[in-house]
Order: structure tokens, then sequence, then C-alpha cells
């Protein structure tokens, strides 16, 4: 491995133990990943008070947990002196908050998908017999005028459309997708108060260094100082680095391990059970030309 020099007057890196403590670089990516929360939870916001908007609020939800995943990688490596307590309490809201929140709204997808096609079952079966239509003034098809093959699809979304609109102050007010929104807004203001609370003049630099403290425990070695006065500081390398896991395979071929070996094993498992399920199907007969075109991706 490189040998890297000591990082103690090192304003933009800090690496002690064989180790990365602070990055001046991912600071900044930090924090423009931190504003990305923010536009993404102000997105999603605004799309539910639009309704031409109203198809985007998922896609901004899902750029806001993003950015949030991002946002928590980059603050792994910029460390320089802790966070108090008020903001790690702060931060479980943000987290807490945000997963809270979207369990309940898979909740609330479920059971409007469950109530959507109950209602659309119903009006099917009371339809009479012949093909499946909807009421299309400007279209006609299979020589029936005035009418379309139903689209299923939109008709269940047509459905979801109609109950959430039929519903009552007190059905919208106390209801689980208004939950939803109080708690993700609980997460989405915690991330936005520490965004402005934090230094943004661009001179962040990585200004402290890691050194043992003054006890007598197993971590500790033997040739650390035990008086305050003269503090040991942490050595630029673990001496029992060899030791670690990825010491044979280095940094590089130990990330190359843990990300292509398991996307083949998954690949392989997931090729065997497909050859196995399809050679089922075919024997029983259940295959058909609809079938394969669907597993093929045609429409």
């Amino acid at each position: 491995m490189s040998e890297p020099t000591s990082t103690l007057f090192n304003p933009d890196y800090t690496y002690h133990y064989d180790k990365i403590s602070c990055m001046k670089g991912a600071y900044f990516a930090h924090v423009v990943f931190c504003y990305f929360v923010m536009l993404t939870g102000v997105g999603a916001f605004v799309s539910r008070v639009v309704p031409s908007f109203k198809w985007t609020h998922v896609w901004f939800g899902r750029g806001y947990i993003i950015s949030m995943l991002w946002a928590t990688a980059t603050s792994l490596v910029i460390h320089n002196s802790g966070l108090p307590p008020a903001t790690l309490i702060s931060f479980v809201w943000v987290m807490g908050g945000m997963t809270i929140a979207w369990i309940i709204i898979k909740f609330h997808e479920a059971r409007m998908q469950h109530l959507a096609l109950a209602a659309v079952a119903r009006s099917l079966a009371e339809a009479p017999a012949g093909p499946i239509t909807s009421s299309d003034n400007s279209s006609s098809s299979s020589g029936t005028a005035g009418k379309a093959l139903l689209d299923l699809d939109a008709r269940i979304n047509e459905e979801k459309g109609r109950i959430a609109a039929s519903k009552t102050f007190a059905q919208r007010f106390f209801s689980i997708k208004a939950l939803h929104g109080m708690i993700m807004f609980t997460s989405w203001i915690n991330i936005v108060g520490r965004i402005f609370a934090s230094n943004q003049s661009g001179d962040f630099t990585c200004h402290t260094y890691p050194v043992y403290k003054p006890l007598d425990t197993p971590d500790i070695p033997d040739s650390a100082s035990l008086d305050v006065a003269s503090l040991t500081l942490l050595p630029t390398h673990n001496p029992d680095y060899a030791k670690l896991p990825w010491a044979k395979l280095g940094t590089a071929g130990w990330g190359a391990a843990l990300s292509l070996g398991p996307m083949a094993g998954a690949a392989l498992v997931g090729a065997a059970v497909s050859f196995f399920a399809a050679r089922a199907a075919r024997k029983s007969g259940r295959t058909t030309p609809e079938g394969l075109d669907a597993g093929s991706g045609k429409a």
C-alpha cells in the first residue's frame, strides 16, 4: 500500500491509523447534498398544493431520500470535533421521521390500491357481457361506436382520485396520509435548519487530529504516554494492518470483492431460479405467447 506522510499539519486531510476521518472536499459535497435535501423537500410539498404537479410528488420524495443517503455518507469523512448533543437529537427527527413517514405512506398506498381495485371489480361485475369498455365519445374500437377498450391502469388511478376527492375534512385531516406529511415536514425542517447553521464560507479545514486518551485500557499501546502534558498522537499506520481482512486484497481489491462478488452471486442464483421456473412452466404448459412477450420485455 502507499505510504502517506503524516497529515498532522495538513488542513485538507486527516489520515491516521490507516483510516480517514476528514476530507475537505467531502464537506462541500455534503453541503450540496443537504441543499438537494432541502430543495426536493420543497418540491414535494409544492407538488401536493399544485394539482398539475401532483405526479411529481413521488419523484421529489425519492430524490429526498437519495439526497439524504448521500448527505449522510459524505458526513462520515468530515469529522473534526464531533457534533453537539442537540444536533444529534435533531438528526433523530431527520432520519427517524423519514423512516416512519415512508412506512406510513406505504400502508396508505396499499389501502388505496385495495379500495380502488375493489371498486373497479364491482363495476366490472355489474357491466353487461361483452368487451370490457369505457366511455369515450371521441373514439371507437372493435366496431363499438363511442367506446374504447378499458385501460385498467387508468381506471384504477381514476378510482383512486375519486376516493381521495370524496373524503371529508375529518377523513383528510385524521388520516395516515396527513400523518405522513406532518412527519416528513418534521424531518425536513430539522435538516434545513442545520444547513443554515453550518459553515458555508468556504474556509472549512480538517483542523483536529486524534490522540490516545491518558487511560490504561487494552486499546491503548504500552508506548502511549499516560501523561496529560505529553499526549501520544495516533500513528499514521495501524501496526496490526496485516491482520485486517482487506490487507491482502488491498483497499481497491476489497471494494471490488464486496461489490462485484455479491452481484455475480446474485446473478447466478437469479439465473438458476429463472431457468428452473421457466422449465417447470414449459412442462406444465403454462407458457403462452403473451407470457413470452411479457418476459422478453415486449409490449
